[in-house]
Order: C-alpha cells, then sequence, then structure tokens
C-alpha cells in the first residue's frame, strides 16, 4: 500500500467525496444525520463495523449529545472519517 505524507493511503478518499456520501445517506434530506444514515455511509466507506463505526463517530463529534449530526458537527465527522483512510468510496 502507498502511503502519502499524511500517514493516508494513497488512494483514500477526499473529503469532498466523503461529504458528498454524508449527503447521500441523508435519506430524509433534512441536514440532520441520525446514527443509523451514519451508519450506512460508514457501510458504503466499506467499514468492516459499520454500527461500532457510527457510534464512535457520534461520541467523538457529537458535541450537544442529541444523538444526531447537525451541519455544525458535519466536518469533524468529515475529518473523523477521513482520518479513518477510507479508500475507493463511490
Amino acid at each position: 500500500m502507498v502511503i502519502n505524507g499524511k500517514g493516508l493511503p494513497s488512494n483514500a478518499a477526499s473529503k469532498k467525496q466523503l461529504r458528498k456520501i454524508f449527503f447521500d445517506c441523508d435519506i430524509d434530506d433534512n441536514s440532520i444525520l441520525t446514527k443509523e444514515e451514519i451508519k450506512n455511509a460508514f457501510d458504503r466507506f466499506g467499514s468492516a463495523f459499520p454500527g461500532f463505526r457510527a457510534w464512535r463517530a457520534l461520541k467523538r463529534v457529537d458535541k450537544n449529545k442529541d444523538g444526531c449530526i447537525s451541519l455544525e458537527e458535519l466536518d469533524d465527522l468529515i475529518d473523523y472519517a477521513y482520518k479513518r483512510g477510507y479508500i475507493n468510496v463511490s
């Protein structure tokens, strides 16, 4: 595996790609991501355990502890997913 200067695989998804998938998984199009919608996104990223990854993401980035990710928290969610180095997302 080729690693870029940031410690991520050279074919890791860009933050822009991750953002698009998170928005695609917002089924009710209300700009708020539920745990299930986040789980669906991590499943699309190829996570071996998307439910765990969604739970872990919520624990880390859900600042107001409402169980969802709002637009104000989305950049932190994208950063969290980006640091995991998911590749070949579509």
